[in-house]
């Protein structure tokens, strides 16, 4: 019996925490605050569902991060 090797490399992402803050994110990612603000507004940024209108913004990271791997020709894998 033959069997077929993958040649594609194997990446494990680890992902500490699927959703963070609006402040966080800027800290990361060196954006302002406005336009994190802005690119949430025009639905540019994946969040958690808000709870109330004055709900906390939270980022969805998981989101992001399975976005950026589509780019690149990756096969994800649950």
């Amino acid at each position: 019996m033959t069997r077929k090797l993958s040649m594609r490399p194997s990446i494990n992402l680890v992902i500490s925490e699927p959703y963070i803050t609006v402040e966080e994110f800027c800290r990361r990612t060196g954006y302002k605050e406005g336009t994190v603000r802005q690119m949430y507004r025009e639905n540019r940024l994946p969040i958690r569902k808000k709870e109330g209108v004055n709900g906390l913004i939270e980022i969805n990271m998981v989101a992001l991060t399975i976005e950026a791997a589509a780019g690149c020709e990756i096969t994800m894998q649950g």
